[in-house]
């Protein structure tokens, strides 16, 4: 099994305007992105924000699965959305969709100064944004009878594990979200309390691992 990794990503939106570069605008928007389907309305919402600029060039990265795309939106080539996406992934920041709008200020500043730009409005843009660390968990169950709460309760406080989910029927089922690099460890160590009452079950990817 693949142990994920924690890793960074926004914590809220974020909107940076840079100095201006030969009378260039360049403003920076940042945004938390879950899902690839998200992107139109996140363009379309800076787009008409800002309706006046020459260009939205973009850039975002997901997690699970791993994407990433960008757009250079009629500016030359490779002068905007590849460095864009080069800072996301310079800092390995996830989930993350950067849009750079520029208002042109008359003087080209070409191929370079461009890059330039873009990137550094995206890193500026960053460097004041909130960030957070993200720890990929899998879903570990535990059914066990009523009369084994306190002792159950007792063990998920000592391990710092909390319910994700409760379901209360003939016996109690709990699902705990445990991080990747923990479930296996927590799951012998679980084995082992109540006198082996608890019923645990894994996914099947890391049930795999186990009877292997």
């Amino acid at each position: 099994m693949l142990l994920r990794q924690p890793y960074l990503t926004l914590s809220e939106p974020y909107e940076f305007e840079i100095e201006p570069i030969k009378h260039s605008r360049f403003i920076a928007s940042a945004s938390p992105l879950k899902d690839e389907a998200l992107v139109p309305d996140i363009l379309n919402a800076v787009k008409t924000k800002m309706p006046d600029a020459g260009h939205h060039c973009w850039a975002y990265t997901l997690k699970q699965p791993e994407r990433l795309k960008f757009s250079d939106d009629g500016e030359p080539g490779g002068s905007a959305g590849r460095p864009m996406l080069n800072v996301l992934q310079g800092r390995d920041l996830f989930d993350c969709l950067v849009v750079v709008s520029r208002y042109f200020g008359g003087t080209k500043l070409g191929v370079g100064g461009l890059m330039r730009a873009y990137s550094g409005a995206v890193a500026q843009c960053l460097d004041r944004a909130s960030l957070n660390t993200v720890t990929p968990t899998l879903p570990l169950w535990l059914c066990h009878e009523y009369s084994d709460t306190s002792s159950v309760d007792s063990i998920l406080s000592e391990l710092k594990l909390v319910a994700a989910e409760t379901l209360y029927g003939e016996r109690i089922d709990v699902c705990l979200q445990v991080p990747d690099s923990q479930i296996i460890d927590i799951y012998k160590t679980l084995s082992t309390h109540v006198g082996g009452r608890l019923k645990l079950t894994l996914p099947p990817e890391v049930e795999a691992t186990i009877d292997s």
